[in-house]
């Protein structure tokens, strides 16, 4: 794959973001790579920029310049045109966006040269079905159920392929993909998956039993979940940041997308590199090499 025009995405509160915006629009410059921005990232330079669908039609590949709810967002409008998305952290090291700015010359470096690879990341749809509507909403990381109280518990009901599991009293369930086992899944007590193996994993919020511990399922399984009797102000957060509401009446249907996020991978850190790091693990790889 040749890659002649990079789009640009950045967090635009990050203040960072105007500095790294100027670099990669002097790299280009040198180097003979078109690079297009977004309207919102090209006010931060006081510059001319495309509408975001505009932009998606135009490029080979984006860079997001943020952290990684910035990639999340980017990522889920990103998915209808098949553009690989190079992640850059303008904080500390993330998970998804592992590219430090210390280390961006060198990533576009390798990004024209060719010396790169396009990993496919699993996505996740949840339908939500009453008499009356059905709607299916996309996520990356995760689909949380929870209740709008923190003080309230969730019950609901679950089962797998058409086999039931079980009933759930917990202040929350999550649904996530590989990717999203390193987000909140991992904050509440979840298995790590490795990012490209084909799994989704259940994982109760604080389960009333105790025994109620986290599942890993195929990732071709379909979850259906209906909420217990009398419950209200139950929502639907997809990659904790974007919130639906859920009726009692409603079914919810979670499965693996037909869309995938791709992520565009230069050689260097590796995935487990990225867990010693954001983690704190011990060792080094030096010993290991």
């Amino acid at each position: 794959m040749k890659i002649s025009t990079l789009g640009l995405v950045v967090k635009p509160q990050n203040p960072l973001a105007p500095d790294a915006i100027r670099q990669v629009m002097r790299w280009g410059e040198k180097n003979g790579i078109k690079i297009l921005i977004d309207r919102t990232s090209a006010k931060l330079i006081k510059g001319e920029g495309l509408e975001h669908s505009k932009l998606l039609e135009s490029i080979d590949a984006l860079i997001v310049l943020g952290g990684d709810g910035t990639f999340l967002a980017t990522a889920r409008k990103a998915t209808s045109h098949s553009i690989p998305l190079l992640g850059v952290n303008l904080g500390s090291l993330g998970f998804i966006t592992e590219v430090s700015l210390d280390e961006l010359e060198e990533a576009l470096v390798k990004i024209k040269d060719g010396d790169f690879e396009i990993q496919e990341r699993a996505m996740i749809d949840i339908k939500i079905e009453n008499d009356h509507t059905t709607s299916t909403n996309l996520a990356l990381n995760d689909v949380v159920l929870s209740r709008k109280n923190i003080a309230k518990m969730i019950e609901l009901t679950i089962s797998v392929n058409k086999k039931y599991v079980t009933r759930y009293k917990a202040d929350g369930l999550i649904i996530s993909s590989p990717t999203g086992s390193t987000a909140y899944a991992l904050s509440a007590g979840g298995p790590i998956l490795y990012p490209t193996i084909d799994a989704m994993a259940i994982c109760p919020i604080c389960p009333h039993t105790l025994s109620n511990r986290p599942l890993v399922i195929p990732g071709d399984s379909i979850i259906e979940i209906d909420i217990c009797e009398e419950q209200d102000e139950v929502i639907a957060t997809l990659d904790g940041q974007e919130s639906i509401d859920i009726n009692e009446h409603d079914h919810l249907t979670i499965y693996k997308s037909r869309h995938t996020t791709q992520l565009l991978k230069v050689p260097g850190r590796t995935h487990f590199d990225t867990l010693r790091g954001k983690l704190g693990w011990g060792g080094s790889s030096s010993h290991h090499d």
